[in-house]
């Protein structure tokens, strides 16, 4: 056993914040922690001890936020908010709007059911405060519970859709009620929003352990009612080991397969919320363990040297690749064509690169030295000058200035994304992740709670009776 670190973590009985130390032992990387009431723990956290170290050289310089609501006075993650001893800006708030769910999901980590939804008066002060904070928003998520049983909410979504400084609205969604409301469907439509579909393969045995029932025709009826209204889609997964591995390769197609889909995000489960009654039937998986899944599969477009740590966030928490959409349908690693400092700089401190006249100008010069550059000796190079030239041509052209909206709506069928998020549960907490988090739950008095500290700390103030 060998020493990496130290850090913070919590006690998984009693949650209080405990000294960790991380070791390494047999190519695995390990949480040493102790209790004073419940003793010492030593989870496995992660494979691969070079890959763990060379996660770390992907850090780049912080982008903070205008403002900070929370209270550095407190000690960390007490004074959450985020506090100005927070070291990355807010990419992607997730608003859950309601409590109610249609689903009894064992794996949920927000433990859905309860009978609270928030008002449009409380969302719409949530936005002024993230605003002020963040200035531009590049996706804001809206999620629960199933945020589309809210009974208002078209009214939610226009709300965000009113402030220019909201690029684009995702909805976190189980997808049922888009087959029982063909007019909620339409609707959704009109407004564009990314419907982020909870899909965790198509086999009714996962279904059954993950979500309780068997799902997979219902899945299959949902996404080919998005294609059919042309609803730009995310695919979720939750991916447990023992469980769902064998579904990457059907996932997988699906997003490269299918041109409404945009983007697909795998969560190794986290043992949080309901998600803790499946440690008997499920085993832990880790970014690495991921990546060579994905690496395994049989679709020839995707290999795990694809992937590199986001460098927004804490290298450890998101892993992600980017792929071209070619004009002959076949797909190409963005990775294959740059180099990874020039990548990295690309998506510095944001999951969307493009989205400002500075990055999407960035893009531009980097699309130049292409021509010149590794692909123009590659077999399919003519294909992928083709496809970028054209995307590029597109969003310059299209109103004579920069519009992120409208640079969004252009590139983003033909730029698809697979990330990979590591929530954290009570086991995994590490405060060094937290401090870097730039995932967070916005809150009505002004608060960005980064999301593993809701979730692991911040839900078990429902026991109280908190509707959040």
């Amino acid at each position: 056993m060998e020493v990496l670190g130290i850090t913070q973590s919590v006690c998984p009985t009693c949650r209080r914040i405990v000294p960790a130390r991380v070791e390494f032992e047999d190519n695995s990387v390990f949480l040493r922690k102790f209790c004073t009431d419940h003793g010492e723990d030593r989870p496995m956290i992660r494979r691969g001890v070079e890959e763990y170290l060379r996660a770390h050289r992907y850090v780049k310089p912080a982008q903070l936020p205008d403002s900070f609501a929370g209270d550095d006075a407190k000690p960390c993650p007490e004074g959450c908010g985020f506090c100005s001893r927070h070291e990355q800006h807010l990419c992607m708030p997730i608003i859950e709007i309601t409590s109610r769910c249609n689903m009894t999901c064992p794996v949920c980590i927000a433990d859905a059911g309860r009978d609270w939804d928030m008002s449009v008066e409380q969302f719409s002060q949530i936005l002024d405060s993230l605003l002020a904070a963040e200035r531009q928003v590049d996706v804001l998520n809206l999620s629960g519970g199933e945020p589309l049983i809210h009974g208002r909410l078209l009214d939610i979504v226009d709300e965000a859709l009113s402030r220019s400084g909201i690029v684009r609205v995702s909805i976190s969604t189980n997808g049922r009620r888009l087959l029982d409301d063909d007019g909620l469907l339409e609707a959704l439509a009109e407004r564009d929003v990314v419907i982020s579909l909870q899909f965790d393969g198509l086999d009714d045995d996962v279904y059954q352990t993950l979500r309780g029932e068997p799902l997979a025709d219902e899945k299959r009826r949902i996404l080919d009612a998005l294609q059919a209204a042309d609803v730009t889609t995310s695919l979720t997964m939750t991916l447990a080991g023992g469980v769902n591995e064998s579904q990457l390769d059907e996932v997988v197609n699906c997003l490269l397969q299918r041109d409404h889909v945009l983007s697909l995000m795998i969560q190794p489960l986290a043992f949080a919320g309901r998600g803790v009654g499946l440690t008997d039937t499920a085993r832990r998986l880790s970014i690495p363990d991921v990546v060579r899944l994905l690496g395994d599969t049989a679709n020839p477009a995707v290999r795990s040297e694809d992937f590199v740590p986001l460098p927004c966030s804490h290298p450890l928490c998101f892993s992600l690749a980017f792929y071209l959409k070619l004009d002959d349908g076949s797909s190409a690693s963005i990775a294959g064509m740059l180099d990874a400092p020039n990548l990295l700089d690309a998506i510095a401190n944001r999951t969307v690169f493009g989205l400002d006249e500075q990055e999407f100008e960035r893009l531009r010069e980097m699309v130049y030295d292409l021509w010149s550059g590794p692909v123009g000796s590659a077999p399919d190079g003519q294909a992928v000058m083709s496809t970028l030239s054209g995307i590029m041509r597109e969003i310059s052209c299209r109103t004579g200035c920069f519009d992120p909206r409208g640079a969004f709506g252009l590139a983003e069928r033909r730029i698809k994304s697979i990330f990979i998020h590591a929530f954290q549960d009570a086991d995994t907490f590490d405060l060094a992740r937290v401090r870097r988090c730039c995932n967070a739950y916005p809150q009505p008095d002004g608060k960005l709670i980064p999301a593993c500290v809701h979730n692991v700390l911040g839900r078990r103030t429902q026991e109280t009776g908190d509707p959040r």
